[in-house]
C-alpha cells in the first residue's frame, strides 16, 4: 500500500498552496488528492481580487505574503500567473467611511502597507471611467490586484510538482481512518493510501469529508455573483489596467476584465445553497443568474462609473462560496483528531491561499507557525455552532458586508445560543450582553431610564457613561462580574505534578489552596496560554483564557501523559467574581462560619467555603480588576440562587452587577495583560515583561531553552501604559503611535480610566522610540497627544488586592 509523508484532500488555490509550501520546505513525499480537476469547486468561478487592507494585523500580514508570493511563483514557473498588481481605489460617499478607511489605513502602518489618500483628479487620472463628484475622500492601496484563478491554482500545483510532490486528480475521497499510530487510512475511489497526516483543504466539499473523520465543521455555502461587461472604449483606449475600485459602504467591488470591467456584489439578501450537503457530483457548473439581487449595488456602481452603465453584459457568474460563521477561514489541527488538519472556509482564496499554505507547511513541519493565526483557528468553533448559528451568521454577515466595523460591535444574529443560569435574571436587571464562546456575558448594565442596547459609533458610545459608573462604583464600594467563560481545568492522577511541570513555565505550587500565575509556551519560547494555578487535595485547578479552550484542550492532548486526566470543566462549572473594597464584608456576609479575614485567607490562596445556596465552592483571593476581589466557582446549578444572594447581600454595602467592559477598563488601569490584546503567540515572556512568572530555576517545561536564549535578548518592542489625550473617543486596539510624525508602535488596548479621570492605552512601542516624554496617537483618522506612564495608572503599588 502506498504510504506518503502527508495527504492533502482538494485541489483548488488552499489545496495546491499547502502542497507548494510543503514541498518548498523539503517534504517532497506529499499527495494532494483531487475528486475532479483541479480548480473544481469555488476555485475555478474565482474573481481573484487582491488587496491588503484587512484586519487582525495577522491577517493583513499572511494576505500581503500572498500577494508578493505570486511574483515569486512566475518566477519559479517561468511564465505568467495573470498576475496584475494595478493598485485599488476605496470609495469614501460618507463622512463615517471616511473614518473607516482612515481607521483602516492608519493600522497597516504596523505592517508597512503604504495605503493613503489621493485627490480626485490623480483618482480619475488614473481611472477615467470614475465620476467623483459625489464622494468624500478616496483611499489609494498600491498592494491591491487581481490573479487568474486557473493560472495561479496550476501554477502553485506545477511548482510543487517540480520539487517531488504528487498530484491524483479524479481520485474522490470515499473513506478517512484514524490508525492506532496516528496516521491515517485513506480510501480513494483509485486505491488505499496511508499517511502520517491528513489535511482537509476540500472547499465546498470540506463538510463532507470531515464528516467521513467524524467530525462536524461550521461552514456553509451561499451564492454570489459577478458581471463581466462587454469591451468598454474608454478602458480600449488605455495602453495600462485601471485600478481596482471597491466601495465598501455599497457592497460592490470591480476590476478590469480584457478591456471590460468584472463587477460583483454582496447583495443584501443572502441565498444559501446546498445546506444540506454539498452534492458529490457538482464541480464546474454554475448556479441559475438572479441579477434582481444585484439592483441596489449595480445602480450605485453605475453612478460612480457611468461606463458601466452604457455597457452590455457580456458573462454572468452566480457560484457558490462556503463560509463560517465570522466569514473567517478554519485553519490548523482538529482538536478532536490526531495528525488532521484543517484548512477550509476560504473566502477570499487567492487572497489568502498563499499565507495559508505556508502557515499550514509551519504547522505541520514545525508544530507551530510562525505568526499567530488564533483568530482563524478551526479550534475556536467548539460544538455550539451548530448548522442553525453557523446560517444565520453567514446570512447576517453575507449581507451586511457594508457593516462598518465600530469599535465594540457585537453581532446578535444566531444568538442566543448558550446562557447561564443567570441570564434572565442579568437582563432584568437591564444587562446587554455579548457574545464569548459561544455563551452570553453580560458587557453592561443599563440603568433605569437607559436603553439596554448598544447604540454604536466612532466617538464614546452610549454606555460610556453607566460603564464609567460601573468601574467607579467597583473602586469605591464593590461589583459583581460573570466570569462563568474562563476556562476551567481539573487536572489529576499520579503523574500530575511532573506533568504540569513540564507543560507550564511558572512555579507549580505544593502546597494546598496556594495559587501561582503561569505562562504555557511552544517549544520556540511564545506565549500559547496563561493560566492560574491552585493545588488543591486531588490534584489542581487552572484558571485561563476561555476563548482559547480548544487550543488547550489540543495541547494538553499533544503532550498527554497516560498517569494524568485533564477534565474540562467550563461549561460545567460557574464563574463569578466579587470586587471592590467591601468585597470582604460581602463574602463574610455569604459563607457560613469561617474567618475570611486578611491573614486567613491571604492574597493568591484559594478555600473550599460553604456559601449561601453553594454546599461547596472554590473561591480564589484574586482580582482581574486590581481591587480586593474573590473569584467564586462550583458547579453550574448554584449560579442563579448565589447571584441573587450577592445581590441582596451586597446591596447595603453598595454592590453592583459591572459588565465585561467595566472590568477591561479596570485591568487596564492597572496595566493588566489580557488575552488576544497583549498576550498572544506573537509574543515571549520576555517580549510583555512576564519574566517574572516564570521559574527560571527549573529546565524541564516545554520552551525553556528558546525562552532562557530570548530573555537577555535587545526587545524590538516595549509595552506601556500611555494617557492620551482625548474628551470624545477612546482607543479600541490596533491604533498607531508616531513620535515626530514617524511610527513608533501600536496601542493593543485602550479604555477611559474613570478612577484616574484619564484615556488610557497599553502600547507596544519600538525600542529606539520608547524613552520620549510625548506621542501621538491616531484616532479616527486624527493624532491626539500622549504621554508615558512609568508606572500603572490606578494604585502602582498594588497595595489594594492586597489588603
Amino acid at each position: 500500500m502506498e504510504h506518503k509523508r502527508v495527504v492533502v484532500v482538494g485541489g483548488g488555490i488552499v489545496g495546491c498552496s499547502i502542497l507548494y509550501h510543503l514541498a518548498k520546505a523539503g517534504w517532497t513525499d506529499v499527495l494532494l488528492l483531487e475528486r475532479s480537476e483541479l480548480t473544481s469547486g469555488s476555485t475555478w468561478h474565482a474573481a481573484g481580487n487582491l488587496f491588503a487592507l484587512t484586519r487582525p494585523s495577522n491577517a493583513q500580514r499572511l494576505q500581503m505574503y500572498t500577494i508578493r508570493l505570486y511574483l515569486q511563483l512566475e518566477k519559479e514557473i517561468g511564465h505568467s500567473i495573470g498576475f496584475h498588481r494595478t493598485g485599488g481605489l476605496h470609495l469614501a460617499a460618507s463622512e463615517n467611511e471616511v473614518i473607516t478607511l482612515a481607521n483602516n489605513r492608519a493600522r497597516a502602518r504596523r505592517n508597512g502597507v503604504d495605503a493613503d489618500w489621493i485627490d480626485f483628479q490623480a483618482a480619475a487620472d488614473l481611472a477615467p471611467i470614475l465620476d467623483t463628484r459625489n464622494l468624500k475622500r478616496i483611499l489609494w492601496e498600491p498592494e491591491k490586484g487581481s490573479v487568474d484563478p486557473s493560472l495561479a491554482t496550476n501554477g502553485f500545483a506545477t511548482a510543487a510538482k517540480a520539487m517531488g510532490a504528487t498530484i491524483h486528480r479524479h481520485s474522490s475521497v470515499i473513506a478517512t481512518e484514524q490508525l492506532g499510530d496516528g496516521g491515517w487510512l485513506v480510501r480513494t475511489s483509485s486505491g488505499e493510501i496511508t499517511c502520517d497526516v491528513l489535511v482537509n483543504a476540500a472547499g465546498l466539499w470540506a463538510r463532507e469529508v470531515g464528516a467521513l473523520a467524524g467530525i462536524y465543521l461550521p461552514l456553509m455555502p451561499v451564492e454570489h455573483h459577478y458581471l463581466v461587461t462587454d469591451e468598454i472604449p474608454e478602458l480600449a483606449g488605455l495602453n495600462r489596467r485601471i485600478p481596482v475600485i471597491t466601495e465598501s459602504e455599497a457592497g460592490y467591488y470591480s476590476r478590469q476584465e480584457g478591456l471590460g470591467l468584472l463587477l460583483g456584489a454582496y447583495e443584501n439578501k443572502c441565498r444559501h445553497w446546498a445546506v444540506d450537503g454539498t452534492p458529490s457530483d457538482f464541480g464546474h457548473e454554475l448556479l441559475p443568474n438572479d441579477l434582481g439581487r444585484m439592483e441596489q449595488n449595480f445602480t450605485v456602481a453605475c453612478d460612480r462609473m457611468p461606463a458601466l452603465g452604457r455597457s452590455g453584459v457580456k458573462s454572468v457568474i452566480n457560484g457558490p462560496m462556503i463560509f463560517s460563521p465570522d466569514l473567517g477561514p478554519l485553519i490548523g489541527p482538529h482538536p478532536a483528531l490526531r495528525n488532521y488538519y484543517c484548512a477550509v472556509g476560504v473566502m477570499t482564496g487567492f487572497n489568502q491561499g498563499g499565507g495559508i499554505g505556508k502557515t499550514l507547511a509551519e504547522w505541520i513541519i514545525d508544530g507551530e507557525p510562525e505568526w499567530d493565526v488564533n483568530f482563524w483557528d478551526v479550534a475556536r468553533f467548539g460544538s455550539w455552532a451548530g448548522k442553525r448559528f453557523t446560517f444565520e451568521r453567514t446570512k447576517y454577515y453575507y449581507e451586511n458586508r457594508q457593516e462598518r466595523p465600530f469599535p465594540h460591535l457585537e453581532n446578535m444574529s444566531g444568538r442566543p445560543v448558550r446562557t447561564f443560569p443567570a441570564y434572565d435574571l442579568q437582563k432584568a436587571l437591564g444587562a446587554v450582553f455579548g457574545l464569548n464562546n459561544g455563551w452570553e456575558q453580560p458587557l453592561w448594565f443599563a440603568r433605569p431610564g437607559e436603553e439596554a442596547r448598544d447604540v454604536y459609533g466612532y466617538s464614546r458610545q452610549n454606555w460610556f457613561e453607566t460603564v464609567a459608573a460601573e468601574a467607579r462604583n467597583v473602586r469605591e464600594n464593590a461589583g459583581v462580574f460573570e466570569i462563568s467563560t474562563f476556562a476551567k481545568y481539573r487536572v489529576c492522577g499520579r503523574n500530575v505534578e511532573a506533568w504540569l511541570r513540564r507543560i507550564l513555565a511558572g512555579r507549580i505550587p505544593r502546597e494546598s489552596g496556594r495559587m501561582s500565575l503561569s505562562p504555557m509556551l511552544s517549544p520556540a519560547g511564545k506565549i500559547i496560554g496563561d493560566f492560574t494555578v491552585t493545588r488543591t487535595v486531588e490534584g489542581y485547578l487552572m484558571l485561563g483564557a476561555g476563548t482559547m479552550q480548544g487550543q488547550h484542550m489540543r495541547w494538553f492532548a499533544v503532550n498527554s501523559d497516560v498517569d494524568v486526566s485533564v477534565e474540562n470543566l467550563s461549561d460545567q462549572w460557574f464563574g463569578l467574581m466579587i470586587a471592590g473594597p467591601k468585597a470582604r464584608a460581602v463574602l463574610e456576609r455569604l459563607v457560613w462560619r469561617t474567618d475570611v479575614s486578611n491573614s486567613a485567607f491571604p492574597f493568591l490562596s484559594m478555600r473550599r467555603l460553604e456559601l449561601k445556596c453553594v454546599p461547596e465552592a472554590h473561591v480564589f483571593r484574586v482580582s482581574f480588576s486590581g481591587e480586593l476581589g474573590y473569584e467564586i466557582y462550583g458547579p453550574m446549578c448554584y449560579q442563579r440562587p448565589l447571584y441573587e444572594a450577592i445581590l441582596r447581600e451586597g446591596d447595603e454595602l453598595g454592590l453592583r452587577p459591572a459588565g465585561s467592559r467595566a472590568l477591561n477598563a479596570l485591568r487596564i488601569e492597572k496595566a493588566y495583560l489580557s488575552w488576544n490584546s497583549e498576550l498572544s503567540p506573537d509574543y515571549t515572556v520576555a517580549d510583555v515583561g512576564l519574566d517574572w512568572t516564570v521559574d527560571w530555576k527549573r529546565s524541564d517545561f516545554i520552551g525553556h531553552d528558546a525562552a532562557l536564549s530570548q530573555r537577555d535578548l535587545q526587545r524590538s518592542e516595549v509595552l506601556c501604559t500611555l494617557s492620551v489625550d482625548v474628551s470624545e473617543m477612546d482607543c479600541s486596539g490596533g491604533e498607531p503611535v508616531f513620535l515626530n510624525n514617524r511610527y513608533a508602535g501600536y496601542v493593543s488596548s485602550g479604555a477611559f480610566g474613570s478612577s484616574v479621570g484619564r484615556s488610557l492605552a497599553l502600547a507596544f512601542l519600538k525600542t529606539d522610540c520608547a524613552d520620549a516624554e510625548d506621542y501621538t496617537v491616531e484616532i479616527n483618522g486624527v493624532l491626539r497627544p500622549a504621554r508615558p506612564l512609568k508606572r500603572p495608572a490606578f494604585d502602582p503599588e498594588g497595595t489594594r488586592n492586597r489588603t
